[in-house]
């Protein structure tokens, strides 16, 4: 939980009574890797604090899994559209390592939200959901293959290791067969030829 109250303080820091009730109200949960923190066409009662692993969001389309997003260390992990709105999931989230998570529930999350520190980093992470969506699909759009995967190892040098290439593929939005093509291809370029449209944030958005 020490790990989880350092993370609070970078975004709002808490006073007692507000960390107190938060010791509380978040449940330590281990999570095997396979295993979903939410199923397909269930309602995500819960967000979680990611302590400890990986997980990935995807879409099943025409019988072709789509990852969407991944969550790490010092994260917090949840379907936002379906949690926010409580309506069934479309888009499962799936543990790629062995994870320890400290979660709460939907319920319990409005009884922190009677804080005001509370209500304040719900608003930011907010935001910060808000613009990782802007700047991700304005990637995707104006980004080349190139440039995509440079970033994303650029930000993330962690997750070359940690996930499978077929996934990384995926959320860059190209075939295995492509990613590879681009991994030798990248290595004949200067590093000026990959430039986003959007710079690498300061800290990550979630």
């Amino acid at each position: 939980m020490e790990l989880f109250k350092k993370h609070l303080d970078t975004i709002v820091p808490l006073n007692i009574d507000e960390w107190k009730l938060a010791k509380d109200l978040f449940k330590e949960e281990k999570i095997s890797k396979g295993e979903y923190f939410v199923q397909l066409d269930e309602v995500c009662t819960k967000i979680a604090f990611i302590s400890k692993g990986l997980f990935r969001m995807f879409y099943n389309v025409n019988g072709e899994e789509n990852t969407t997003l991944f969550f790490s260390e010092n994260q917090f992990v949840t379907d936002y559209f379906s949690f926010l709105t409580q309506t069934p999931s479309i888009g499962p989230i799936q543990a790629i390592e062995d994870s320890i998570v400290y979660s709460v529930s939907y319920k319990d999350l409005q009884r922190l939200y009677e804080f005001k520190n509370w209500e304040r980093i719900g608003r930011i992470m907010s935001e910060r959901a808000f613009s990782f969506s802007v700047m991700e699909a304005n990637r995707f759009l104006h980004d080349d293959f190139d440039t995509r995967y440079v970033t994303f190892i650029k930000e993330n040098p962690d997750y070359i290791q940690r996930i499978p290439q077929y996934m990384i593929a995926s959320y860059l939005k190209m075939t295995p067969e492509t990613l590879s093509r681009v991994k030798k291809r990248i290595n004949k370029k200067t590093e000026s030829e990959f430039k986003s449209i959007f710079e690498t944030p300061k800290s990550k958005f979630l």
